[in-house]
């Protein structure tokens, strides 16, 4: 809430606390706070559950006092316990050990205010994220489904945050994608092509020029082979292309990671990343179906976009601004009708400039996604389930989708996707200029792809820093 609303709230409940207060006497003692310093950086307060309780307020300045008239650089309203806990916990706050958090609480309990100030905790450490911060052996129930696992309530249930390459938790992948998008890029990993690999805490997926790696020129984009049958990780289509015509190679190699060992129904995804920069880029940050219960084509089994944009930094419709200042994503079920639980959100500056958190809340009656704190999207099915919110025109499997939940075909094991893709008949419509040239190919033209690479010198320059970076990647049980 905003700072105005929440120094107006505040004032009224502490009124009302001192009113309780001298009239009834102090009834009731604020439990101590525990507070944890996260790495690489985030803030976790909690104070034990009590079935009285109806409201938690943390207000907190960091090397600075505070007074209860404040509404804290650190501010927080929890109106519902979390795994026995009334848990409040921000990703973005940045604390170095030393730091000294100058804090107050007030608490509701049993309808009346208390308030505890003057209060400080001091950062002696920088904890993981995974850190249990709540001494609790029990573990709670949760609507969170592990494949081949267990999942207790709040439990972090899948974590990478990139010291190095773990094949052991993600697939790279390597093969040439088609239906429904067809991106003009092959899927490869190392040692083929350095599309993928870990640096610094970080995991970079980056795209390449088919014609610069070893045994391939730009003639053999017209008139070659790409073998990709030696690790290939899916089907023998999709693992062998030849130029021929009008038909050439995918002329960008790129990488993609999928976590299929690890698939989960109904959970929290937190990815804090660096969207890619560049014409034509962008990236996949998804979730996938992973049996594929309602189907094979078009999305029929849902897929979910965490956070896309494209890498122009200019591109736009005659009315529309759609370039890397546009943060879009939502459910996809149908490939003719993908747009229509799409959501947006447009930024004073691009989304590849900087790193941001991006947070998918999967839960069986919604799906929520924010950025860095602030909920932009939120979907939820109608009446008759979420299928309902796509006109009738859409070439959805209804009849299988209508045997699910309200949420089908959003409840079955998902799996995580990394990657980065580039042009498409899907993702960039032919009305597009970028920096005022037209999108140089047409999604319906068979020479869709030629096209795009005949017009190399104009995309490829502006490829100053692409890719998709990623910090880290963290699933927790809801």
């Amino acid at each position: 809430m905003g700072a105005i609303r929440a120094r107006r709230v505040l004032i009224v409940l502490l009124l009302v606390c001192v009113c309780f207060n001298e009239i009834c006497g102090q009834v009731y003692t604020i439990p101590d706070v525990t507070i944890q310093a996260l790495n690489p950086q985030g803030i976790r307060v909690s104070i034990p559950a009590d079935p009285k309780i109806s409201l938690f307020v943390f207000q907190g300045n960091i090397n600075r006092k505070i007074s209860q008239e404040d509404v804290g650089t650190i501010s927080a309203e929890v109106t519902s316990p979390t795994n026995g806990r009334w848990l409040y916990e921000n990703l973005t706050t940045k604390l170095k050990v030393g730091d000294i958090i100058n804090y107050y609480v007030f608490v509701v309990y049993d309808r009346r205010g208390y308030v505890k100030d003057n209060l400080s905790y001091t950062v002696k450490e920088l904890v993981s994220p995974s850190s249990n911060s709540v001494d609790v052996a029990e573990c709670f129930p949760t609507s969170t489904v592990v494949r081949n696992g267990k999942a207790c309530a709040g439990q972090i249930i899948f974590e990478d945050n990139f010291d190095t390459l773990r094949e052991d938790l993600w697939q790279l992948e390597q093969y040439i994608p088609g239906e429904p998008d067809y991106p003009f890029v092959s899927y490869q990993r190392p040692p083929i092509a350095p599309t993928v690999s870990v640096q610094g805490g970080y995991l970079y997926i980056k795209p390449i020029l088919q014609q610069d790696l070893p045994g391939f020129s730009n003639s053999s984009i017209y008139t070659g082979t790409l073998d990709l049958f030696s690790g290939c990780t899916a089907t023998a289509t999709k693992c062998l292309a030849e130029a021929w015509g009008a038909s050439i190679l995918p002329p960008i190699a790129s990488g993609r990671v999928t976590s299929r060992s690890f698939a989960f129904t109904y959970g929290v995804v937190e990815v804090r990343a660096k969207l890619p920069q560049g014409d034509w880029l962008y990236p996949d940050i998804l979730l996938e179906s992973l049996m594929k219960k309602y189907g094979v084509l078009n999305y029929a089994s849902g897929v979910l976009r965490i956070a896309g944009s494209c890498g122009n930094p200019q591109l736009s419709t005659v009315n529309n601004e759609v370039g890397n200042k546009l943060l879009y994503g939502g459910p996809m079920l149908d490939m003719g009708c993908r747009n229509t639980l799409l959501s947006q959100k447009l930024s004073n500056k691009a989304w590849g400039e900087d790193f941001h958190v991006y947070v998918a809340r999967w839960e069986p009656e919604r799906i929520t996604l924010s950025v860095d704190g602030e909920e932009w999207a939120r979907i939820e099915p109608a009446a008759s389930g979420l299928q309902g919110r796509f006109p009738r025109t859409c070439d959805l499997p209804r009849s299988f989708l209508s045997r699910g939940s309200n949420m089908a075909p959003f409840d079955d094991h998902f799996f995580l996707t990394l990657g980065l893709a580039a042009g498409g008949i899907t993702e960039f419509s032919d009305d597009l200029t970028s920096g005022g040239r037209p999108k140089p190919w047409r999604n319906s033209s068979r020479k869709a792809s030629l096209r795009f690479w005949e017009d190399l010198v104009s995309w490829h320059r502006t490829w100053i820093q692409p890719g998709l970076v990623v910090d880290y990647v963290r699933v927790r049980a809801l």
